[in-house]
């Protein structure tokens, strides 16, 4: 539906913006209500709006670095890049906000740094430093949709340049929310974020026990730096890349090869197809909506609007995996709320047979799992493993006592985590309510 504004001359901010996208009604509605609070101020007044810097090069190990694809979920470090601890960098303070700067489907996303492990940032993550205004209660308000909108009023760019910039961010209005209703937003967050820290040490605990079961914690993972491998091998592989005959690899394929099965033993390859229709809405899942945590966001589309790639339709307990860059440990749990949502054909789709999706998840999330799995993987720009080689995987089963205790935990963290996003909500929509009082 075609959308009609008018705005005044002197709405045009000193003419550094005519472009017609910027005055939609959304942005002045939003705006409007903003300005009805007696004290407002522009962002940069009550904080400095800073940007990262890019590091020289990325190392294996060293300044855990936060890009702009990280804010999905910073909590967990060891997801990160590096670089070296000698670079010149641009180090996070506790309770600084990060918002991606570029990318699309990622700009705007905001986040706030809460850990104590030192970290770095990039030049595409702009940093909010506060001085007068509490930070949780400033990082909610960005995430409402009155903070939100002006953000994204201020993305400049065309589709895959889009960026935003700290001098535009510092222009944000934002209402001088009363003290004590900022502390009861702070409280909010704190507890949001004590329930998600709980759900990755659920997590931690299944993952460990299955790494105990398969005989994983043991295994020798360490880097050789050279090794022989009959020429024979190599033809059957159809490969001649060192890193594809790592010993740790060999070794871990042998130690869940010991069962015989294989991933499509356990599990089906679901290729229940999707069908636009026009007028009709539907929830779309794509790659960038999972963590690494394996939360699952989406978007919900018109059917004349669906991308060439929403493909699938996902049930509740289908595991559904990403075939493109398996590194990165993208498998989520679909659950009942999901049913009839659609996936990306970048996903993989498994529906299990003989295993319990939790303990089918755990095993496809373990980073020596992905890493196999990523040496799998065919081209350079797009990385991808065949569903064929992904359902050939070998798979070992662990007993029925230790899945039974695998499920409890992924069931435990998955609670755990779907109360830290719902307190979030919870408070967006208070500061939501705030601002609409005026």
């Amino acid at each position: 539906m075609a959308q009609i504004s008018i705005v005044w001359k002197s709405q045009l901010e000193g003419k550094m913006r005519l472009d017609a996208e910027y005055y939609m009604p959304k942005y002045i509605n939003a705006l409007s209500v903003v300005q009805k609070w007696g004290s407002v101020c522009q962002l940069g007044q009550i904080a400095k709006v800073l940007r990262g810097k890019n590091p020289k090069a990325y190392t294996e190990n060293g300044i855990p670095i936060i890009r702009a694809i990280d804010l999905r979920d910073i909590t967990n470090t060891d997801d990160f890049l590096h670089a070296d601890f000698n670079e010149d960098l641009f180090f996070l303070k506790q309770d600084d906000i990060l918002i991606s700067s570029i990318g699309e489907g990622s700009i705007g996303k905001v986040e706030i740094f809460r850990d104590t492990v030192q970290c770095a940032t990039v030049s595409e993550v702009s940093v909010i430093r506060c001085s007068g205004y509490n930070p949780y209660a400033l990082a909610t308000f960005l995430r409402s949709k009155y903070g939100y909108l002006q953000l994204e009023r201020r993305i400049t760019g065309s589709t895959g340049q889009l960026h935003l910039y700290p001098k535009d961010i510092a222009t944000v209005l934002v209402p001088s929310l009363p003290l004590s209703f900022q502390q009861v937003i702070e409280d909010m967050v704190a507890e949001s974020d004590r329930r998600s820290r709980q759900s990755k040490t659920l997590y931690f605990e299944a993952e460990q026990l299955l790494l105990d079961e398969i005989g994983f914690k043991d295994l020798d993972l360490s880097h050789q730096l050279y090794y022989i491998v009959p020429f024979k091998k190599t033809v059957e592989a159809k490969r001649l890349d060192a890193e594809y005959f790592q010993p740790k690899y060999e070794h871990a394929m042998a130690l869940i090869g010991k069962s015989g099965l294989r991933i499509e033993d356990v599990a089906k390859l679901s290729k229940e197809r999707f069908k636009p229709e026009l007028g009709q809405p539907f929830d779309y899942i794509e790659i960038s909506d999972l963590s690494a945590n394996g939360q699952i966001d989406s978007q919900r589309l018109m059917g004349e609007d669906a991308p060439s790639r929403a493909t699938w339709l996902v049930r509740p307990n289908d595991v559904i995996t990403s075939t493109v860059r398996p590194i990165r440990r993208l498998s989520a749990l679909i659950g009942p709320e999901q049913d009839g949502f659609v996936c990306s054909s970048g996903f993989a789709v498994l529906r299990p047979s003989a295993i319990e999706p939790e303990v089918l998840l755990v095993f496809l999330r373990l980073p020596l799992i992905c890493e196999i799995l990523d040496l799998k993987t065919s081209a350079s720009m797009y990385p991808a493993i065949s569903s064929t080689d992904l359902m050939k995987m070998p798979m070992s089963l662990p007993r029925t006592e230790i899945r039974q205790k695998i499920v409890e935990l992924v069931r435990s963290a998955r609670s755990a985590r779907q109360k830290a996003r719902q307190l979030l909500e919870e408070a967006k929509h208070k500061v939501e309510e705030m601002v609409e009082k005026g």
